[in-house]
């Protein structure tokens, strides 16, 4: 089964987009410094845009419950429940 990106993934796929965004900074400033500076500019205001949204509305941090994690509990129960009464089943069929 495979692993959920909220149980804490060794690389989630936000710094792999961080990451090539930082590579191809470094490309375009090696291509051309002024032209680099102004990426950065950009890039730089982009991520103190997302800074003060996310440290002003709490999109950082794992503690509260998520309308993701709601559904996926959900599921696992269902899918526990089924399991359950299918043995059941099964086990009332064999006697």
């Amino acid at each position: 089964m495979p692993v959920s990106p909220d149980d804490g993934m060794l690389f989630a796929p936000k710094w792999f987009v961080i990451g090539f965004a930082l590579i191809a900074l470094a490309l375009i400033v090696n291509y051309d410094l002024r032209l680099g500076l102004a990426a950065g500019a950009v890039l730089g205001t982009f991520a103190a845009l997302w800074l003060y949204f996310a440290l002003r509305y709490g999109l950082v941090g794992d503690d509260r419950p998520t309308h993701r994690r709601e559904l996926l509990g959900r599921f696992r129960l269902q899918l526990s429940n089924r399991s359950k009464a299918a043995a059941d089943k099964d086990k009332g069929s064999g006697a």
